[in-house]
């Protein structure tokens, strides 16, 4: 892919919200146990750090959801598991909601940094659903953020990497999302020996069918890049073990034009694992 020489993008869609190494996305089923990737190949995980390893439980195991009670689920406080596997990034975390296992929410500080963040939040959704209608583009987010004082079970009830993250917010912005399945991967674009080693982390566990189906979506995915080239910077894609991508952490963006690092690694990356995916559809794939 040829990057364009300049990159422009209108300020309408410039994001400043935060940084998410969780994930959640639209349209999609949390079954998927079945396909689950072998936990014991110790050199594809050392490429893959545990965080992105998309797991909700204990990892491996999957967490065991318990039901809630009736209305439960019109406060969101009452229905997120704190119990779960921590899923945060630099400015966020995810909670699977124990009312509905496909749902959850993206949830950080509303002021962090000491700054505002419920109308970067809002932008980042409003270009998620322009960039969904224009190219069927999967995104994480299920409905518009909102922001709202600190409930204080909410900081009673967590514990572990959730109760270092947030420490005592004065206000959270909550975004409700839909559940990635477990088992995805986050690829990136910085070193090819890390990328590669996810990509055959994740393919071992594939049939040819869903090998076939991730070559078109890379293929449409390059496309999209090539007409919103601000998704260059710090590119992040989730990828699930039916081949399907989802692209994640779009507040990334607000930086508008990519920085010429960000330009240089991402140069022929997609071109790259759409290769490596022919090849290892054709059974020529190196493991060395």
């Amino acid at each position: 892919m040829t990057l364009p020489r300049s990159i422009t993008v209108p300020a309408a869609i410039i994001l400043a919200a935060a940084s998410v190494a969780c994930m959640v996305l639209t349209s999609l089923s949390t079954s998927t146990e079945s396909s689950s990737p072998n936990l014991d190949n110790r050199r594809q995980l050392k490429l893959m750090p545990q965080k992105e390893i998309i797991r909700y439980g204990l990892d491996p195991k999957t967490i065991k959801l318990r039901g809630t009670r009736p209305g439960d689920e019109g406060y969101w406080w009452k229905d997120i598991n704190y119990r779960q596997r921590g899923l945060c990034g630099g400015e966020k975390c995810f909670f699977v909601s124990m009312s509905d296992s496909s749902k959850g929410y993206l949830i950080g500080d509303g002021n962090f940094h000491k700054v505002p963040r419920l109308a970067e939040a809002v932008e980042a959704y409003t270009y998620a659903a322009e960039l969904e209608a224009e190219y069927n583009f999967r995104h994480f987010y299920a409905d518009p953020p909102y922001e709202m004082n600190t409930p204080s079970a909410f900081v009673r009830n967590l514990w572990g990497d959730y109760k270092k993250h947030f420490g005592k917010p004065k206000s959270l912005i909550i975004q409700p999302s839909r559940t990635a399945p477990e088992g995805s991967i986050i690829i990136r674009c910085y070193n090819d020996r890390v990328l590669y080693g996810r990509l055959l982390y994740i393919l071992q566990s594939m049939s040819v069918e869903s090998k076939q189906n991730l070559l078109g979506e890379l293929e449409s995915v390059i496309q999209v890049v090539e007409a919103q080239p601000v998704l260059i910077n710090d590119f992040q894609l989730v990828i699930d073990t039916n081949g399907r991508t989802y692209h994640l952490d779009l507040n990334r963006v607000k930086r508008g034009e990519a920085s010429q690092k960000d330009a240089r690694n991402f140069e022929g990356c997609l071109e790259g694992a759409v290769k490596y995916v022919g090849d290892s559809i054709n059974g020529t794939v190196s493991v060395s």
